[in-house]
């Protein structure tokens, strides 16, 4: 809980297009009560997240300090979903405990349904492009109606819709996260967020069927969306059945651009 009065989100800078803005344009009407949750597909992705991150949970401490009376002991319900594989440590983010650090198969539904689990309301993606796939159609509408924001993290060939700088407070936190996580990162990539921490964190919006899109992305569900054979067959799930909660996810063409 250490981030609980270090992080101070007037130290952090929002901007879109040269111009001031503040958190609430990123992630409208935030409030504690929010469920944040980072994909990471790849060793650095929650990294260039953190600034954004870092500025909802000092977000989160500031609403609780203006209402509770008392000494508290709560961390933010904030989780990062790592694909295939542990990606990062992210304790030093007050990611905890370590049940918050999600390892999800590379497969969309398993990543969805981990998701609205944990009753994610903001959420941000990778870069990574948009793909086809399918999705069950529960966990598609679960999640349209509890998901409030999406974003993006945005690579170095386009231009970002908003740009955060992380304080220097949560610098030395992005630090001290590419330290414990160097093995993971490569030594190339730890070197390179150990020397340069306060490297802005860049985000775009997301619409839902983008994100959906985005999700699907990530590898391809499994045929029987989780339920093994042994499963099936005791309660008779047959394909028929589960092709009633299935949502197939088209990627859009060339000549329909995703809205940005």
């Amino acid at each position: 809980m250490h981030t609980s009065t270090m992080l101070k989100t007037e130290e952090f800078s929002f901007a879109r297009d040269g111009l001031d803005v503040g958190l609430d344009e990123i992630f409208p009407d935030f409030n504690r009560t929010d469920r944040l949750g980072i994909v990471s597909a790849s060793p650095g992705d929650s990294l260039r997240a953190a600034p954004l991150l870092l500025a909802a949970i000092g977000a989160f401490y500031e609403q609780l300090w203006e209402e509770e009376e008392d000494e508290f002991f709560l961390y933010p319900d904030y989780f990062v979903f790592h694909i295939g594989e542990l990606t990062g440590y992210h304790s030093p983010f007050d990611i905890w405990p370590q049940s918050k650090e999600v390892i999800v198969h590379p497969d969309p539904q398993a990543l969805l349904a981990a998701i609205n689990d944990r009753g994610i309301t903001r959420l941000i993606l990778p870069s990574q492009s948009e793909s086809s796939g399918s999705l069950m159609e529960h966990a598609v509408q679960h999640a349209e109606r509890e998901v409030r924001s999406i974003v993006r993290l945005v690579g170095e060939t386009e231009p970002p819709r908003w740009t955060v700088s992380a304080s220097d407070a949560a610098t030395k936190m992005i630090k001290r996260c590419a330290r414990v996580s160097a093995e993971l990162l490569g030594e190339e990539a730890a070197a390179e967020w150990t020397a340069h921490p306060d490297a802005p964190g860049k985000y775009s919006p997301v619409e839902f069927d983008e994100g959906m899109r985005r999700i699907c992305g990530i590898g391809t569900s499994d045929p029987s969306f989780g339920f093994s054979e042994e499963y099936r067959a005791a309660a008779s799930v047959s394909d028929a059945i589960l092709a009633r909660d299935i949502r197939p996810v088209h990627q859009v063409s060339a000549d329909q651009p995703s809205a940005q």
